[in-house]
């Protein structure tokens, strides 16, 4: 190579070093721009991103499930209510020193099932003074029906009221599954609360279910056990009874029938499931009819039944005289295991249960436990209307 060349390139070399030591700062920032870049993108979307909260994620859930079982009971009530009656004693009686009088009573509840025909759900008790007559209040006394008829359970605290609305219709609640309750099912009670708030309305669970208890009409009144009834803790007072009990989708799955006065909290309904029976012959005949064996029993549990090396069934403690029972030869220590092939048991099909289910028209087939063995009897059931 020439020394004229080697000169060339000797100045174009320092040249070029002096360009990098003039303008380093700009090659180093114009080097690194991209990644100061991408690093502070990625800061920012670090910054973004939360951090997991189980703790507030489950709180978030807990505040929708809560608003959401507000709103609906909310909606139950509003829709449910229009349909709750106040049922009012009209009474007339002397006193003594002062005359006749006429005194009028808000006794209960009641509620309306079908909106054509005034056709009104209630318990026997509010409505069994025989002496009396009875009308409905529609809301806070928007409009007033005369009960033009009252029918009466013989055998629960059941009872069906008619009136008559000359072509109007009133708003109706659709009867539920009370079979598919389940304890710690949220449950909505409605009803006149100790006879002066009408239509006020109470939530709780179920508390328990297929519970046996006696009620008691007032202090001085008459008992009665009632089986296979729900337990809740909704507040009850004196003048539910008669009143609905829905679940969150508005349909009734039970009749508020008995406080406890030996406890807070503690109310009882009567399953829907066990009247459905009863309504449906009443709105085929016109009449309640309950299909009439005539035994006095006492249930022989599994737990009993375990114990004491006896069969599960209704133990027969007494035959009503020239009842279907005596006719069709079921005695006293009999245990009845199976009626019209369906085995007796403590829970679903108790005795009372199945026997309501029965015809009236028809013999049917009861299979008893006699002293060890099994015995078939051919029984009519008789018809007992009210």
């Amino acid at each position: 190579m020439s020394d004229k060349k080697k000169i060339l390139i000797i100045i174009l070399i320092s040249i070029f070093a002096f360009g990098l030591y003039l303008y380093q700062d700009s090659i180093s920032e114009l080097i690194t721009a991209p990644f100061d870049v991408a690093i502070k993108s990625f800061k920012k979307v670090e910054d973004k991103a939360e951090i997991p909260n189980p703790i507030k994620e489950k709180q978030e859930k807990t505040k929708v499930v809560v608003v959401e079982e507000e709103e609906q009971t909310i909606k139950v009530v509003e829709e449910s209510m229009p349909a709750v009656v106040s049922v009012v004693r009209k009474e007339i009686y002397f006193d003594p020193f002062r005359g006749p009088f006429k005194s009028e009573d808000s006794i209960g509840t009641g509620f309306v099932i079908d909106g054509k025909e005034g056709v009104i759900l209630t318990n026997r008790h509010v409505v069994n003074d025989d002496r009396a007559t009875y009308s409905v209040v529609i809301g806070e006394g928007e409009k007033t029906y005369d009960v033009e008829k009252v029918y009466k359970d013989p055998l629960n605290d059941f009872a069906i009221l008619k009136i008559n609305l000359d072509g109007e219709v009133l708003h109706e609640l659709k009867l539920g599954d009370s079979d598919k309750l389940r304890v710690g099912q949220t449950v909505i009670a409605i009803g006149n609360a100790l006879g002066e708030f009408g239509n006020s309305t109470t939530k709780g669970i179920v508390s328990g279910l297929g519970r046996g208890i006696v009620a008691q009409e007032g202090p001085f009144g008459r008992a009665e056990s009632l089986d296979n009834v729900i337990q809740t803790d909704a507040a009850l007072n004196p003048g539910n009874s008669g009143g609905p009990l829905l679940n969150l989708q508005g349909e009734v799955i039970g009749i508020n029938v008995a406080i406890s006065n030996n406890a807070e909290n503690i109310g009882f309904a009567l399953p829907i499931n066990t009247l459905k029976s009863v309504i449906k012959t009443f709105e085929e005949k016109g009449k309640i009819s309950r299909p009439f064996l005539g035994v006095e029993y006492a249930q022989i549990t599994k737990k009993l039944a375990e114990q004491r090396a006896l069969p599960v069934g209704a133990f027969v403690r007494k035959v009503v005289p020239n009842s279907p029972a005596e006719k069709g030869g079921i005695e006293p220590g009999d245990i009845i295991l199976k009626v019209n092939g369906i085995r007796l048991d403590d829970e679903k099909n108790t005795l009372a249960k199945v026997i309501a289910q029965q015809p009236t028209d028809e013999p049917i087939e009861i299979v008893v436990d006699r002293n060890g063995k099994e015995v078939t009897l051919k029984v009519e059931l008789e018809d007992l209307e009210k």
